[in-house]
């Protein structure tokens, strides 16, 4: 705890979520939250389904409003009323579901809805994307459509979308869920560079191994409500999951030797053929 006291000191708070409480009719998504995100530093945000993650990020992506506390950027009190309010904070969130128009390029879907000066010069915006793409390791064509790209081209472009408009704050929920291992380990690189660069990011996940292997700091939700939080090199999986449940949980699974198994399918020298399509 001393460590991470002292973490806590050497790094500025991005943001602060001081008392934080939302509510859907009788149901208590949130209460009194108090939780920190720091510049520099990947945080991983962790909670069981229904303990109110992706609720308390959509407050600072201005999708739902507070009805307690306050929030602070940068040592600010803020409002944050929509995701306008909150991209003119620096806040991107993205989610599990990608908001790209798949007819349209990389290009287009990152500067649509922009309003600053020159906004449709094709060209200019795609070499200040090539630019953003050099300076964190992203591999995207600027020229290239949607609806050509992979699950994980996609989610790159929604991040690049986010620094172009010029996020200092990230929030991905649920990054890997769609990802092979191998883009996942280029996300990471990705999100690394992005953490030397002084960006602050938060990765809600249920997958501690990548927690492990990704995060600095581990905050945990129960039931709406703050618990604690743990430098990560600190921890284990065991001890985060009994945080996230409240008690004692054995992560080995004992799996029988079955008994009489019976084929269920069988497949015999099956051949591949891919045609070109024209």
């Amino acid at each position: 705890m001393d460590n991470l006291k002292k973490d806590q000191a050497a790094a500025p708070a991005a943001v602060e979520m001081r008392g934080i409480s939302k509510f859907f009719g009788n149901v208590r998504a949130n209460y009194k939250v108090d939780l920190t995100i720091r510049k520099g530093e990947i945080l991983a945000l962790l909670g069981e389904n229904g303990s109110g993650k992706t609720t308390l990020m959509n407050m600072l992506a201005g999708i739902y409003y507070p009805d307690e506390g306050e929030i602070l950027i940068n040592g600010k009190e803020t409002l944050i009323r929509s995701p306008r309010d909150s991209f003119e904070c620096g806040i991107g969130m993205i989610h599990q579901h990608f908001k790209l128009v798949d007819v349209l390029t990389a290009t287009e879907n990152i500067i649509l809805g922009l309003k600053e000066p020159g906004r449709l010069n094709i060209r200019a915006a795609a070499d200040r994307i090539r630019q953003i793409c050099d300076a964190y390791g992203f591999e995207v064509d600027p020229m290239q459509k949607i609806y050509d790209m992979s699950v994980s081209q996609k989610q790159t472009v929604e991040i690049v979308k986010l620094l172009y408009r010029g996020a200092d704050i990230l929030i991905l929920d649920e990054p890997t869920a769609v990802l092979t291992p191998q883009e996942t380990e280029k996300l990471f690189a990705v999100l690394r560079n992005m953490r030397k660069d002084g960006k602050a990011i938060v990765i809600i996940t249920h997958k501690m191994h990548e927690v492990e292997e990704l995060s600095d700091r581990v905050a945990v939700l129960r039931r709406g409500e703050y618990v604690g939080e743990m430098i990560t090199k600190e921890t284990n999986a065991q001890e985060m999951t009994d945080m996230m449940v409240g008690h004692s949980v054995s992560l080995n699974i004992e799996r029988p030797e079955p008994k009489d198994p019976k084929n269920r399918l069988v497949v015999e020298a099956l051949q591949s053929a891919t045609r070109k399509a024209y």
